[in-house]
């Protein structure tokens, strides 16, 4: 697979290492997966990692809309080109009859990514792998572009990068100074570091389905059990008229994550963050528990932890 190159001008180049050096060093995957530049402040085992102070710096309603369109076997346009600094609304949209994957792995990590979003839910991680979307459907991904520089795109089904599906995407300008970007290795992220490797060596046809409503104000089942090492696929269900979050944050971080899926695509990174799930639909959480415990589970929109929307997840020991 060719490289894809990254150029930056020296003075930024050198700012941005000097920063970088003070702060550190299914198909199922958790890594990007497209090609590493060959000479860039962002590292190859590296990413944003204050996202979430660019998402909340940004102003949402001057986010530029972005259309992104899959089809056999192309993309269309093949060249995407932002600007470091600004937040952008991709609409992915699979034109054609087959499913179809947008992947830039060096991207991804470049870029301050605030959720993907379609009909049915909203996915957070900490950054992107992979977004897959299914024939005749469509999803967004917002982000704020951070890192300038040259990546690559393309589809890993396979075949179709082969038959041509692949292209280019530019991000012009300099990397914001208010906020900065703090990049961050790989191997510092809070999650499960050897989650692809247990992602890819279980036996999915094994899992085991659990169903989890949500509604007004409630999670049901309220306490939730699983097992360590167990492939799970937990259906996130919201039976409400509302929509409603499924958050654990010391859950997510102690999962190998293979996917979120709903009838519209898939969305794949290191872990997750948060996921909501719109009234009357569901997304389904391809989870292995790894770490025994009791884990707090709450919805976080605004009242509805305190009307007593909260539960508990608990991991034993195989």
């Amino acid at each position: 697979m060719k490289r894809a190159m990254v150029r930056f001008p020296a003075l930024v180049l050198a700012a941005l290492t000097l920063a970088t050096s003070a702060c550190g060093s299914d198909k199922p995957s958790n890594v990007a997966t497209s090609p590493t530049p060959s000479a860039t402040a962002l590292g190859a085992d590296q990413y944003v990692q204050n996202a979430s102070a660019f998402v909340d710096a940004a102003n949402w309603d001057a986010a530029a809309t972005v259309r992104l369109e899959l089809g056999e076997m192309y993309f269309k346009p093949e060249v995407l080109t932002f600007e470091a600094g600004k937040p952008y609304k991709v609409e992915i949209v699979n034109a054609g009859k087959k499913d179809h994957e947008f992947v830039a792995g060096d991207f991804f990590r470049s870029i301050a990514t605030r959720k993907a979003e379609d009909t049915s839910a909203e996915v957070k991680v900490p950054y992107f792998t992979e977004v897959e979307v299914l024939a005749g459907k469509s999803t967004e991904l917002l982000f704020v572009a951070v890192m300038p520089g040259t990546f690559e795109m393309l589809c890993e089904i396979e075949g179709h990068r082969e038959e041509g599906m692949e292209g280019t995407i530019t991000v012009t300008g300099s990397p914001p100074t208010v906020p900065a970007p703090v990049l961050a290795g790989i191997t510092t992220g809070s999650w499960v570091q050897n989650g692809p490797a247990l992602v890819e060596a279980a036996n999915w046809d094994a899992k085991k389905t659990l169903r989890i409503e949500l509604g007004e104000m409630f999670f049901k089942p309220k306490a939730i059990a699983l097992t360590v090492g167990t492939p799970y696929v937990l259906q996130i269900v919201n039976t409400g008229k509302k929509k409603h979050e499924f958050v654990a944050d010391d859950f997510f971080g102690s999962i190998a994550f293979r996917k979120a899926q709903d009838l519209l695509g898939e969305y794949k990174g290191p872990t997750l963050k948060e996921v909501e799930v719109f009234a009357g639909k569901q997304l389904d959480l391809y989870v292995i528990p790894t770490k025994a415990g009791s884990y707090l589970l709450v919805c976080e929109i605004e009242g509805h932890r305190e009307e007593g929307m909260e539960g508990t997840i608990t991991v034993s020991a195989a």
